[in-house]
């Protein structure tokens, strides 16, 4: 048996920021304060144009502890999270949460019948059975999947807003909000700059991205989507955004070879295996990452024709895909603002 690991981060290449602006504008007395932190399991940056360097800090630090709040409340495996004691409590009895828990589990509940069933926050058992970037990874038997796939009926969970509970009612059933979480938290990190006056930045998590209105000299940041091919880092794709959120996902972020075969993270619930759609990335534009965490998920496993047709009928959401071809689409907002900057890839649509 031939096993190698190989974790990859989501890149997303931001060509922004670090240039002043001229002198004549009114806002090129602007400081610019960075700060990286890892947080969500990945490699945090945020950046700010601020009126001094001492507020700009104050502003990304208080963004960073919420990030990180939001970690102690969603992730699976810190003890004491809301949904480790949802979890810990299957089948048993429900769990009182805190208000930005419920809010995620709301949104993940709504985006199952959009994402045409693709999406669905209670895939922990078949998350935990495959193990991909954990100690346990492996390719489970048949029936191990089979099994698993008993326990991903979110009829099963029960989300009170009333009481501000949630209930497993499957014991052997487990949440995992990995595909939605981290786009939550770019937006709340946005909230707070906003909060403190920031009118111009940037939150990168990972790879799910939000600049924050437009560069100090008026225009448009720039961000780049990564070669989605293993082992190469250059940007292939560049688009100019503000105030949007841009979220990729792919089967190269995290994976695992066994028996020169490559298994990535992304699960088709209706399969219980990797999702195998023809694209090896889908980056998804739009007013809130946690839409973009979500719908790149999606639209990844729902493939090129039926994932188009998705993005098409929601108002404010654009996308881009890329297929094992090498073949860059789009929908129809986007189309015009693609600068392709890798030649071995062309345009499909």
């Amino acid at each position: 048996m031939n096993k190698k690991i190989k974790l990859l981060p989501l890149l997303l290449i931001a060509s922004i920021f670090l240039s002043a602006c001229t002198s004549t504008k009114p806002n090129a007395e602007l400081t610019l304060v960075k700060q990286e932190q890892l947080v969500l399991g990945t490699f945090g940056q945020i950046s700010a144009y601020s009126s001094s360097e001492t507020e700009g800090n104050a502003a990304i630090s208080k963004a960073y502890e919420r990030i990180t709040e939001i970690e102690n409340l969603m992730s699976t495996s810190i003890e004491g999270s809301d949904v480790y004691h949802i979890n810990e409590n299957a089948g048993i009895q429900p769990v009182q949460i805190n208000p930005s828990t419920l809010e995620v589990l709301q949104k993940g509940l709504e985006y199952f019948p959009v994402s045409k069933e693709t999406f669905n926050i209670g895939l922990g058992s078949l998350i935990e059975l495959w193990g991909i970037g954990k100690a346990w990874q492996k390719v489970p038997t048949s029936e191990e999947i089979l099994t698993a796939m008993n326990h991903i009926d979110l009829s099963q969970l029960q989300v009170s807003e009333k009481d501000h509970t949630a209930f497993i009612k499957d014991s052997d059933m487990l949440l995992d909000l990995g595909g939605i979480a981290k786009g939550y938290a770019v937006d709340e990190a946005i909230n707070i700059l906003r909060e403190n006056g920031i009118q111009s930045g940037l939150v990168n998590l990972g790879g799910d991205i939000y600049a924050l209105g437009a560069k100090t000299d008026g225009t448009p940041w720039r961000v780049g989507v990564n070669n989605p091919h293993v082992g190469q880092d250059n940007s292939i794709i560049r688009i100019s955004i503000s105030d949007k959120s841009v979220v990729t996902s792919g089967d190269y972020e995290r994976f695992f070879v066994e028996n020169d075969i490559r298994y990535h993270h992304i699960i088709n619930p209706k399969t219980g295996s990797p999702a195998d759609s023809g694209l090896v990335s889908v980056t998804i534009i739009s007013d809130k990452a946690m839409d973009g965490d979500v719908l790149s998920t999606s639209v990844f496993i729902l493939g090129l024709e039926e994932g188009l047709n998705l993005i098409e009928n929601l108002p404010g959401v654009e996308t881009i895909l890329i297929s094992k071809d090498n073949v860059v689409y789009a929908s129809s907002g986007i189309k015009g603002n693609i600068e392709i900057l890798d030649n071995n890839f062309k345009m499909g649509n």
